[in-house]
């Protein structure tokens, strides 16, 4: 498969993905570093470009459906503008290496996570399941 096919495929998976709130971000920079299509900061600059292309619909998809609670919308957005700022400037600083294993181990924590998280609701679900015969 060359590589711009290669690119649009993980491009719109990982804009379905994104649309359904489950990371596509991190699956597009995580696959087109391994595919070697990127590098890891320019992987994360289409990625961010993409983000507010699926951010822009799944806002006004939300706001329609009236998901979004405009009070917390309200208190989140100045700590998230200034999160983006600082993170903005880090990303300038840190070497690419450095910023790939920081994103990788933050991939593999989270796994492990969701891992754990959903064996322990599993073994809770069970102990649920027992009770209520």
């Amino acid at each position: 498969m060359g590589t711009w096919i290669l690119l649009v495929v993980i491009a719109a998976f990982s804009g379905i993905i994104a649309g359904m709130g489950i990371g596509g971000g991190s699956i597009f920079i995580l696959l087109t570093t391994i595919f070697s299509i990127f590098e890891h900061k320019e992987a994360q600059s289409y990625n961010l470009i993409m983000f507010v292309v699926v951010g822009l619909f799944a806002t006004i998809s939300n706001f329609k459906n009236k998901n979004i609670d405009k009070d917390l919308l309200k208190k989140l957005i100045i700590p998230v503008v200034i999160g983006s700022i600082i993170g903005i400037i880090l990303v300038k600083r840190i070497d690419e290496k450095i910023l790939t294993y920081i994103f990788y181990g933050f991939m593999l924590l989270i796994g492990f996570y969701e891992i754990i998280s959903s064996l322990k609701s599993r073994k809770k679900g069970k102990i649920n399941t027992e009770r209520s015969d």
